[in-house]
């Protein structure tokens, strides 16, 4: 035999405005703020070190260059559509993520070992190989090519 019984449910005052600014915030800000620190960083060496290095930077470091800002800017598209409520759209083109993300391994592997023979050929710097370790590592581990958001 069942039995109905009236339970008594304790309401729980709404979130502080705050919290909710945070939760509805979050992920846009953070990924402005991770373009904006990877900006200022890069700030500082692409003008010599690239645009008007000398001698001129192989043609696969300005690839990789234009798809680490693709990335970016993907990152900030993917959290504005998110924010406005467009997953639908933000599925969708999630699939332009993954291409993205894979060109990005499959550069970055590249880049490391052109740029390793270029330090050792151009620019004369020894050892530049026994630090290939370094990039290679944050390739595999996914962490220079997926932010620091992912997973």
């Amino acid at each position: 035999m069942a039995s109905t019984e009236t339970v008594r449910v304790l309401s729980l005052s709404p979130p502080f405005i705050s919290l909710r600014w945070v939760e509805k915030y979050f992920y846009l800000c953070m990924s402005l703020l991770i373009a904006a620190v990877v900006v200022y960083g890069f700030s500082h060496t692409i003008e010599n070190k690239l645009i008007h290095g000398n001698p001129r930077r192989p043609i696969l470091l300005w690839v990789h260059a234009v798809l680490f800002s693709s990335w970016l800017a993907f990152y900030i598209a993917q959290s504005v559509l998110v924010r406005i409520r467009n997953v639908k759209l933000h599925r969708t083109i999630g699939w332009a993520g993954v291409a993205l993300g894979t060109s990005m391994v499959v550069v970055g592997f590249r880049v490391a070992v052109v740029m390793a023979r270029f330090d050792t050929s151009q620019l004369h710097r020894a050892n530049r190989d026994a630090f290939l370790i370094v990039p290679l590592f944050d390739i595999v581990t996914l962490r220079s090519v997926l932010g620091w958001q992912s997973f």
